[in-house]
């Protein structure tokens, strides 16, 4: 009890601290990511041991729940964001960062992880599956607030938010797909199981979240037509919309976190621009606090002499993934559709595609399935780097990016 009421004072006390200083803290460039992984350090075992996450029972277990419940009010934020019928319009913009970006990021992880640290394929291509997707969390700090509005034109912002917002559940083909490499018998089929993931878990989520969030969009505008329902309770909606399609696609074994995102367009695709408006404000909101846990909970979990272990190859397979994993391939797209008109496009959105709290969800859910013991080290140090690198360089870079697209315009 003494350790939860000193966790329970860390995340409020950071929520409000975080709250009162938002605007401040959005002008100088430093997100609440970087600040709560801080917090969280200070706090664990290598800092005041204040708090100790080994002692509450599983950690991974824990990791995976609290990561679920950061990327559901994440993934549902983002769909709040994007313009009504987004997707729709821009779909073969998504297609091809989706279906020629995402394999790429994943093989190009998965040789440098191999060929660093000297792992053998299975589990250099799981750790590489694991930090794929581009974050939706901390993608949102660096797409919202003054800055981002006022250095990025919205389409970029749009087309970061929308990648990362689809790229999370989509990941869960390349980790089973890695899963099953490393623990199927010889005499099991691969194709077949993988099938069945396309099927009962990708399918059936992109069916029930549609569902489900069009059922609660259409309940809610004829709730608002007759006058069953008031302001506050609207503004209540989306965050159990969120939460409910989360449990309940889980509960028929299926992919819950891609069906939050579908569920959040389905929904948009019912409420008017008013209602959308406040929910999205509202969602922002529970946003910033069900993912104040998460990062303090990393910051509580480093595993400093597990990371002192890899040694020197550590810093160069960081260097490696931050510059190699996704820049390369977004860069060579850039001025080739529509989203990405330009190469300054292209290299802007290939840097921003930050490893986060979706790489956490999937290494916390490989940990059950698998015994790679390098699993959790690799992944959390590349986690650690990338909040920090490319939350502190999203101001900065925002400004270059205005000024250079400035000059071009120019000339």
């Amino acid at each position: 009890m003494h350790e939860f009421n000193i966790g329970l004072l860390a995340v409020a006390a950071s929520a409000l601290l975080l709250g009162l200083l938002s605007t401040p803290l959005k002008r100088i460039g430093l997100p609440d990511s970087v600040t709560l992984l801080l917090v969280g350090a200070a706090l664990g075992p290598t800092g005041w041991a204040l708090l100790d996450p080994a002692q509450w029972g599983n950690e991974m277990a824990i990791l995976e729940q609290v990561a679920r419940l950061a990327l559901a009010i994440g993934l549902m934020g983002i769909a709040l964001r994007l313009p009504k019928r987004y997707i729709f319009g821009h779909w073969r913009s998504l297609c091809v960062l989706l279906l020629v970006s995402m394999p790429v990021m994943w093989l190009c992880s998965s040789l440098l992880i191999g060929w660093v640290l000297g792992l053998p394929l299975g589990a250099a291509l799981l750790i590489g599956a694991v930090v794929t997707p581009t974050d939706p969390v901390v993608a949102s700090t660096l797409v919202t607030g003054p800055v981002a509005k006022e250095n990025l034109p919205a389409y970029l912002r749009h087309i970061i938010s929308s990648e990362s917002g689809a790229n999370d559940g989509l990941t869960f083909i390349f980790v089973m797909l890695a899963v099953f490499l490393l623990t199927l018998p010889a005499d099991q089929s691969i194709t077949f199981h993988m099938l069945r993931v396309l099927g009962g878990d990708i399918l059936v989520s992109l069916l029930l979240g549609a569902m489900i969030g069009y059922s609660v969009g259409f309940a809610m505008r004829k709730a608002e037509e007759k006058n069953t329902i008031d302001q506050p309770s609207m503004l209540m909606v989306t965050t159990a919309l969120a939460l409910t399609t989360l449990a309940a696609v889980k509960l028929v074994g299926s992919n819950g976190i891609l069906a939050v995102f579908i569920a959040g367009l389905a929904f948009d695709l019912q409420v008017n621009a008013s209602e959308k408006q406040e929910e999205e404000r509202v969602v922002e909101g529970m946003d910033r606090f069900f993912t104040s846990p998460i990062f303090l909970l990393l910051g509580l979990m480093i595993p400093w002499q597990a990371w002192l272990s890899l040694g020197w190859p550590a810093l160069a397979l960081v260097m490696g993934v931050l510059l190699l994993r996704r820049l390369p391939v977004v860069l060579l797209i850039g001025g080739r559709i529509r989203e990405i008109p330009t190469r300054l496009d292209g290299g802007f959105t290939g840097w921003f595609g930050p490893i986060g709290v979706a790489a956490l969800y999937y290494a916390a859910l490989a940990h059950h399935k698998t015994d790679v013991v390098e699993l959790w080290p690799v992944v959390s140090l590349l986690v650690v780097s990338s909040i920090l690198v490319h939350g502190l360089t999203a101001m900065p870079f925002s400004h270059l990016y205005r000024r250079m697209r400035g000059s071009k315009t120019s000339s």
